[in-house]
């Protein structure tokens, strides 16, 4: 099994045992700790284990989605990539860095954590394109398309619901 589907199923055995996608419930639900700090700048968030314990520290400024977007990335790399984690801290200044796997990775989980396939899928049915998908579903454009790759690869030929061919430009 390929890791993208890894991470696919461990998202979902995450919402079926806890019966939520909100990522904070989940993340009381796995013991970490989860701490706004009003003194981060341009630091959106960051997952650290100190001394065992697990910590997501979010910027208490950020809108309350992004605030989501970022716990669900940070649990994304507290399920990924904790054996990383005993010598460093993932921190997070852009959440849509892609030059990074365990990045990259963290924004996959993050997609399949917050957006349900089904709703997704039938947004597309419905005739809505990605920005006005985004719009409705109240998430940043960046994590929905990251949703609809992975959909793409798992699922559903979205190509016939509208989706334009990445060569369009040729």
């Amino acid at each position: 099994m390929i890791k993208e589907q890894k991470i696919y199923h461990k998202a979902l055995e995450l919402i079926k045992k806890y019966e939520t996608r909100d990522p904070f419930q989940l993340a009381e639900a796995l013991g970490i700790t989860v701490m706004f700090r009003e003194d981060f700048k341009k630091l959106k968030g960051m997952y650290k284990v100190i001394l065992r314990n697990r910590y997501i520290f979010i910027n208490s400024n950020l809108e309350p989605e992004m605030q989501a977007l970022v716990c669900a990335h940070e649990l994304g790399h507290d399920l990924l990539h904790r054996v990383f984690l005993k010598s460093s801290v993932f921190q997070e200044f852009v959440l849509y860095d892609m030059k990074s796997k365990p990045e990259y990775e963290a924004n996959i989980f993050a997609s399949e954590l917050l957006l349900d396939d089904d709703v997704v899928y039938s947004c597309f049915k419905e005739g809505y394109d990605v920005y006005q998908i985004a719009t409705l579903l109240g998430v940043d454009i960046n994590l929905l398309l990251i949703k609809v790759h992975e959909l793409h690869k798992r699922k559903a030929d979205l190509k016939s619901l509208g989706l334009p061919n990445s060569n369009f430009l040729k």
